[in-house]
């Protein structure tokens, strides 16, 4: 490896890189949905990954969960024993139960944040 190739990714190793970013509005309340980076991608396929199939739903969720953590509480311990889960992402369609309407806005936001990220870009940002 060449040192200057290295001492680049030495540097960018602390870096925090920017992430495009869409807002979308859900009965009055402003949701933020970033970009997930190839790491966030990754762990949401390995999730949903059932050996022969795979869970589209839990897919989903963990997408929109972690698009929109920065912004969203989902890991707040009130709010899972308020809607008797477990966990963040099962905290998703419990939220959403009365609405399907605000849910299907802010996964179609994921998408289109997501949907110009190419894959270069996403190896890119994990480089990060």
């Amino acid at each position: 490896m060449n040192k200057n190739k290295l001492e680049k990714f030495l540097a960018k190793a602390n870096e925090q890189a920017s992430r495009k970013e869409i807002t979308v509005n859900i009965d009055g309340d402003e949701w933020k949905v970033r970009q997930l980076n190839l790491s966030e991608l990754r762990e949401c396929e390995r999730m949903a990954d059932k050996g022969e199939k795979t869970d589209w739903f839990l897919y989903n969720d963990a997408r929109l969960v972690k698009a929109t953590e920065h912004d969203f509480p989902w890991n707040q311990e009130e709010l899972k024993k308020a809607y008797k889960v477990g966990t963040k992402y099962e905290l998703v369609e419990k939220v959403f139960r009365d609405n399907p309407e605000g849910y299907t806005k802010l996964l179609n936001a994921v998408r289109e944040v997501n949907a110009t990220q190419t894959e270069e870009e996403a190896i890119e940002e994990a480089k990060n």
